[in-house]
């Protein structure tokens, strides 16, 4: 537990001494991974505990994202595990665990002398990533196609999908949501060599959570079994791998899933997506 500063704590400033009603300690701006826009619509909540606990939602600042704070009926746990859902379904969810900056680390940098260095409020900024899911805005030209994910015949709940062109570039990346479908957008054709083709050929690679750890379904929260992914707390100042890393775009295998032994390979045709297709994990 950290130290709850409470209102009217003071510190001087340039300007003379003020009271300190609230610290940041952390803001989540998700973004849409297809875009590197802010994704708009989204849900961004924590999880009380134990993990599953009930969801609280942080204080939303609109397309600028949402934060938490220090202070009056804020944050006192060291770490957050934090729920990204979109209630219309064009992205697919995330749960993130991130340590905070406590409110002594904050705090230090305030002191006359200081006792510490000060944490930019960058360091304190997550920005996870989101895939698009099945009601993503599918536009004229996109290339792809849709997909359940199964495994001996039944759907596999939160799969994921990597797609690879000629010459094994990666071309694509796909979260799959609870029912196992998956939207999987690609960009490029890998190492053909131009004119581009109609028509390509892409390996698939599945990668779904080890049925030996899953936990069970919970009927009243379709969430609770959605793999929790841990994030590193940032530096300060932070470098460019605190705020973008394979991690945070969704790009690298969560702990606990198992990749397949062996790819599928699909024919795509430009500048469509095609219907959903079964998808078996080997």
């Amino acid at each position: 537990m950290t130290a709850d500063p409470g209102p009217g704590s003071p510190i001087t400033v340039d300007a003379g001494r003020v009271d300190v009603l609230h610290r940041l300690a952390l803001a989540v701006r998700p973004l849409d991974a297809r875009t590197a826009a802010p994704a708009a619509g989204v849900r961004v909540g924590r999880e009380a505990p134990p993990p599953g606990g009930p969801v609280r939602p942080l204080e939303s600042h609109g397309a600028t994202g949402s934060v938490l704070r220090y202070g009056t009926g804020g944050v006192r746990n060291r770490t957050v595990l934090l729920r990204v859902d979109d209630p219309a379904r064009r992205l697919v969810p995330r749960r993130l665990r991130i340590p905070l900056w406590t409110v002594g680390e904050l705090s230090d940098a305030d002191g006359r002398p200081p006792t510490a260095g000060y944490v930019p409020a960058a360091s304190r900024l997550l920005r996870p990533w989101l895939l698009p899911g099945v009601a993503y805005p599918v536009t004229s030209g996109m290339t792809g196609l849709r997909l359940r994910v199964t495994y001996l015949g039944l759907p596999v709940r939160w799969p994921r999908v990597e797609a690879f062109g000629a010459g094994g570039v990666p071309v694509g990346w796909a979260h799959g949501d609870e029912y196992g479908q998956v939207l999987l957008l690609v960009e490029g054709i890998g190492a053909l060599h131009h004119p581009t083709p109609s028509a390509f050929d892409v390996a698939l690679r599945t990668a779904v959570p080890d049925r030996a750890h899953l936990p069970p379904v919970d009927p009243l929260d379709p969430l609770a079994d959605l793999v929790v992914e841990d994030i590193p707390r940032s530096q300060a100042p932070p470098t460019a791998a605190d705020l973008d890393n394979p991690v945070l775009r969704g790009i690298a295998v969560p702990p606990g899933y198992r990749t397949a032994t062996r790819d599928v390979v699909r024919s795509l045709t430009v500048g469509r997506v095609l219907p959903e297709t079964d998808l078996p994990h080997m």
